[in-house]
Formats: structure tokens, C-alpha cells, sequence
């Protein structure tokens, strides 16, 4: 499963077999995985910082290889305010 699926975390794993009926936990998957040295899934999640000098909020994509401790950053972007800023004109007109 975890050579099929290379993105898939333990948890990820134990979840996919617990649907299927079997109970194995997550350290259980991570030594199997280890003995088959099959490398841990890379971990993703996003953070915010927020600028001093543009007074924005900078929303941050990055990756861990857990292996390594390795940080690759993807992305950093700003949100716009269209969802939740002022109306535009012709919506007002």
C-alpha cells in the first residue's frame, strides 16, 4: 500500500486498513515500513506571518521531509479581500 501510495503518511495507512477491517497501529506500520525501507511520507502544512513593514498577512506552503528534516517552501501569498471587502460599485448601482 505504502509503494502504491508514496504520499501517504502512517496514519493515512492505518486509517486505509482499518476500513478494511484490520487494527494495526501506526508504530507497527512505521517499523514494517522501516524494515522494507520504504522512506517516511513527506509532511505538508501551511503557517502565516505577519509583515511589520507591509502590514499583511503572508500565508506560507511548505513541505518536511521527515527523513532529513529537510524544509522545502512551495508558496507564500497574500490574501486578497474579495470575499469579505467593501462591495464594488456596480454591485451597488
Amino acid at each position: 500500500m505504502a509503494k502504491e501510495n508514496h504520499c501517504w503518511g502512517y496514519k493515512r495507512i492505518q486509517g486505509e486498513l482499518l476500513k478494511l477491517g484490520h487494527r494495526v497501529g501506526s508504530s507497527t506500520i512505521r517499523r514494517i515500513l522501516k524494515r522494507a525501507r520504504i522512506p517516511p511520507a513527506p509532511a505538508c502544512d501551511f503557517f502565516h506571518v505577519d509583515c511589520a513593514f507591509t502590514l499583511k498577512r503572508i500565508h506560507v506552503f511548505f513541505v518536511l521531509e521527515v527523513g532529513s528534516r529537510y524544509v522545502d517552501v512551495l508558496g507564500a501569498t497574500t490574501p486578497t479581500r474579495t470575499a469579505g471587502g467593501p462591495p464594488s460599485r456596480s454591485a451597488t448601482s
